[in-house]
């Protein structure tokens, strides 16, 4: 018969983490996508706190949309059409993003610009800094567009909203090799 005050073991604690029971190649792929997620949070707080000081003939750089098109144009348009839709609806309720509109001009540019990769280009920096020039161009033509309708801004600014593209293509070289190397965490969960 045991004392009131004799030892007793714990009693066995789970987190839900572990109720999930993840294989372990799909630990690898949220591995992989947190680590994205982190990259474009970097991302964002330096665009928001170092360089949206910086101005050059009224623009500044625009890091987190290039880095969702980087992103989603190396992973390709299946994957990458779920993660720049997510990405996008994040920037937008970080408050960063110019309006609404991005979520759905983010989402179809990433996926066009890595449909058309997958499709004529080989894969590569060369092709992702293209793709990725192609889809900033458009982003911030729309964006321009979209600000001249509503009468934001005028017609002569259309300088001031092409050099965040240019600017931000200054990034790609250093966010391509990171995703690159994240993007070979974790493989494909269906070979499992």
């Amino acid at each position: 018969m045991a004392k009131k005050y004799e030892f007793q073991p714990d009693k066995p604690y789970s987190s839900w983490l572990n109720k999930l029971q993840l294989t372990k190649q799909q630990q690898k792929q949220v591995l992989k996508w947190c680590l994205y997620a982190l990259v474009l949070i970097v991302l964002s707080v330096l665009q928001d706190v170092v360089l949206c000081r910086i101005r050059f003939y009224g623009g500044s750089t625009d890091l987190v949309p290039c880095g969702i098109f980087t992103i989603c144009i190396l992973e390709g348009s299946q994957k990458g059409c779920i993660f720049s839709l997510v990405a996008a609806f994040l920037y937008l309720l970080s408050g960063a993003a110019p309006g609404p509109h991005v979520l759905v001009l983010i989402t179809v540019l990433s996926v066009l610009t890595a449909a058309l990769r997958q499709t004529y280009l080989e894969s590569g920096l060369p092709a992702t800094f293209l793709c990725t020039a192609l889809a900033l161009a458009v982003y911030e033509l729309a964006i321009f567009a979209f600000c001249l309708l509503l009468g934001q801004t005028t017609g002569d600014r259309l300088v001031s909203f092409m050099v965040p593209a240019l600017l931000s293509l200054a990034a790609v070289p250093v966010v391509y090799p990171l995703a690159k190397a994240i993007s070979t965490i974790g493989g494909e969960t269906w070979k499992e």
